[in-house]
């Protein structure tokens, strides 16, 4: 299997270092490969447009990997709403 890894903090004062560390033990622990990280900083959740999530959404839909890992669900999506779409665009 191959991993997309996203992580996001919500200010530039906070880092997504510690949500890389654990997501990229989560992967090989389960012998996944990791082809690509995205990452955004200083993004809010409820904005509908971030940068690295917008990047990631065109190789997801061209099959350049088999799944995503996020640290949180609400790392995607601060709602419900937010969440259906993007799993619509992918």
């Amino acid at each position: 299997m191959t991993a997309a890894l996203y992580a996001r903090v919500s200010t530039v004062d906070q880092t997504c270092e510690n949500q890389l560390i654990e997501l990229r033990r989560y992967c090989a622990a389960r012998g996944w490969r990791i082809w690509r990280e995205f990452v955004d900083t200083g993004i809010s959740g409820s904005k509908d447009r971030r940068p690295a999530l917008d990047e990631l959404n065109a190789p997801a839909r061209r099959g350049r990997f088999d799944l995503i890992v996020c640290w949180r669900l609400d790392r995607l999506g601060r709602n419900l709403k937010h969440l259906v779409t993007l799993l619509e665009e992918l």
